[in-house]
């Protein structure tokens, strides 16, 4: 398997990720964040945690589908993704229950450590600095 194979997968799952983490956002601030707040106190959760999960769930997605900010979404998408794990999923069964959670929490981790640098905004901007580093050297 050779390099270009690894980062073409790790693109599709960058793409796959920041959808779900941009459609779950989305969702908690359709119709007013209110009852994500609701939903989040009834679980002893601050309220004002909703609005914070929301946020990094459809900006991280949004940047997660550009490949920009990669492992640094990712870090907060697991975060979210075990905070999700031992409040509002703790004592679901997998099947049924927790299966997708725990996708994404392996997901983000294998973004978090590898990254993704097919069709990334970051390895574009980084490639162009290397490139203007290399030509005034």
């Amino acid at each position: 398997m050779n390099n270009k194979s690894v980062e073409i997968g790790l693109f599709f799952s960058r793409i796959m990720i920041g959808l779900i983490f941009v459609l779950h956002g989305w969702s908690k601030f359709e119709g007013g964040i209110s009852g994500t707040v609701g939903f989040f106190e009834s679980i002893g959760i601050p309220g004002f945690l909703a609005s914070v999960v929301a946020i990094i769930e459809l900006v991280g997605g949004v940047a997660m589908i550009l490949g920009l900010g990669t492992r640094v979404f990712a870090a907060l998408f697991a975060i979210v993704m075990v905070g999700v794990l031992f409040t509002a999923k703790m004592g679901e069964p997998f099947l049924s229950g927790t299966e997708l959670e725990y996708l994404l929490l392996a997901g983000s981790l294998t973004l978090l450590f590898t990254g993704s640098r097919f069709l990334a905004v970051d390895y574009l901007f980084s490639r162009q600095g290397n490139a203007r580093q290399n030509v005034s050297a």
